[in-house]
């Protein structure tokens, strides 16, 4: 499976030496946000039941992009989503098994982030009426069925309706960035000066 993991240029340099790494969360600029810790676990939850367990010693995921804006192709590092990257950074494209991948919906995965219900309705009604069945239920149970419906965000076809949209940006986890899977490598930098 193609894929484009845009990492920090430090971080290439230590893949380069060392041939493979894996994620740190503790560098995360999130690390400190009790919701995200949450988030992450659960995905690492089902990173175990559908890709299998990790290496020894690896907790959190390597992250990738699948598809950018419905094209499943390498990024256009111009676009607004690499703005933020204002260090030197990389686009490393990798070839990995599909086996050791699993794909999830970007755009749904907020709903995780949030613990938002991941719901199927067509209209404002069938909306309502799943907003009014979940607020009728426990604390407990509705985070459980929230949580349930989490899993809904790796449904990753194509869909865009007025009321839902999928696999318009689909990111990708791994458990480890190998040297032998980097197929190119794209530097960049992006400053609000050059463009």
């Amino acid at each position: 499976m193609r894929l484009w993991t845009i990492q920090p240029e430090p971080l290439y340099d230590q893949l380069r030496q060392e041939g493979v790494i894996y994620a740190e969360f503790a560098r995360s600029p999130y690390a400190d946000w009790d919701d995200f810790h949450q988030a992450y676990d659960w995905l690492v939850a089902q990173m175990r039941m559908r890709v299998g367990a990790p290496p020894a010693g690896v907790t959190y995921l390597i992250w990738a992009w699948h598809t950018l804006n419905w094209q499943h192709k390498k990024p256009d590092l111009r676009a607004a989503e690499f703005r933020n990257y204002s260090d030197p950074s990389v686009c490393l494209e990798l070839e990995l098994p599909d086996s050791q991948v699993l794909l999830s919906d970007q755009e749904n995965w907020h709903a995780v982030l949030n613990q938002w219900y991941v719901g199927d309705a067509k209209n404002e009604a069938v909306m309502t009426a799943e907003d009014a069945w979940l607020d009728a239920r426990s604390v407990e149970e509705a985070l459980a069925l929230k949580q349930r419906s989490w899993t809904r965000i790796f449904c990753v076809t194509p869909f865009d309706d007025a009321w839902q949209r999928r696999g318009c940006y689909v990111q990708a986890t791994f458990w480890a960035l190998r040297l032998a899977d980097v197929r190119t490598v794209r530097r960049f930098h992006w400053s609000p000066l050059r463009h």
